[in-house]
């Protein structure tokens, strides 16, 4: 699912122009979805990832040091991009102002104007979602998680955080490092002393 919705990005990002393609999107803004991606949003944050990862080791210590390691690898190769490569690129409010553009936004939601590329929540959003994915066999499970990863990305672009290639970029990268990251700790399991954390932390003390 995922690699088809990338090439269809891909293809739109090459055959659309930039700002036409953010008004458009802008254009969905000011409907009764307003205030659910203004929270959808932060379970692309840092925070919740980390905060969700702590909460899982209750449960289990194997899965939650998956999603946080996954977490950690992706979001260190999108924020090196970003501040090391990207840094000189505007976001849409401070672009749209430049080119005497008005946007519409979201009451309460706080722009940011630097930093744009690629974006760190879809990133991460991904980075997680994926991990919940790999986890489960259940395929219902697999594309609620997909939707979800969607979503959360889909409202950085919404709230005008970011642009739509931002986002797809991101995307990428949350997958990809997810990927190879639950490869390499599903290959540990193999050497036993990872196996032994399949089981909530409380247990180490009983």
């Amino acid at each position: 699912m995922y690699s088809l919705v990338f090439c269809i990005a891909i293809a739109i990002i090459f055959c659309t122009d930039k700002l036409q393609l953010h008004l458009f999107f802008n254009g969905l803004t000011g409907s009764p979805f307003d205030g659910f991606f203004k929270y959808a949003t932060f379970i692309g944050d840092g925070v919740f990832i980390i905060s969700f990862s702590l909460l899982l080791l209750l449960f289990n210590m194997q899965k939650a040091i998956t999603v946080l390691l996954a977490y950690l690898a992706s979001a260190g190769v999108t924020q090196g991009i970003k501040y090391g490569f990207f840094g000189d690129t505007d976001r849409p409010q401070l672009i749209f102002e430049q080119n005497h553009i008005p946007l519409k936004v979201v009451d309460g939601v706080n722009l940011y104007i630097h930093h744009s590329f690629p974006s760190g929540h879809a990133t991460a959003a991904f980075s997680l979602f994926f991990c919940l994915s790999f986890f489960s066999k259940n395929n219902t499970v697999k594309v609620a998680c997909f939707l979800a990863a969607l979503t959360v990305a889909f409202s950085r672009v919404y709230l005008s955080q970011h642009f739509f290639e931002d986002i797809t970029v991101g995307s990428f990268f949350g997958v990809l490092f997810s990927w190879l990251m639950c490869a390499l700790l599903e290959r540990a399991k193999t050497l036993g002393n990872f196996n032994k954390l399949d089981k909530p932390i409380w247990k180490l003390f009983i």
